[in-house]
């Protein structure tokens, strides 16, 4: 967890998907499941459109592991869903 983040910053996906509906959202993973899929995170970025969430993960450390998906569920995308390393 970065030095700057507070617990009350960190969001479950099912919040997020509550708080930001039929957006594309990208997160700081901080938690994950028994999986290693992200569970909870903090809010980087979120819109309706794809487009600006993209070039706006910047905003990251540069550790960061990001998470990007829409709260909808399945959407065409321009580019690939999933983790991202920012920095790499």
């Amino acid at each position: 967890m970065s030095s700057n983040d507070n617990d009350n910053d960190i969001f479950s996906l099912v919040e997020i998907k509550q708080s930001f509906p039929d957006q594309w959202v990208a997160i700081a993973i901080r938690q994950t499941d028994a999986d290693g899929l992200p569970s909870a995170g903090v809010v980087l970025v979120h819109d309706a459109d794809e487009q600006f969430v993209w070039p706006a993960l910047k905003l990251g450390d540069a550790d960061d592991l990001v998470y990007v998906f829409h709260t909808a569920g399945r959407r065409r995308t321009t580019a690939p869903l999933g983790l991202l390393a920012l920095g790499s």
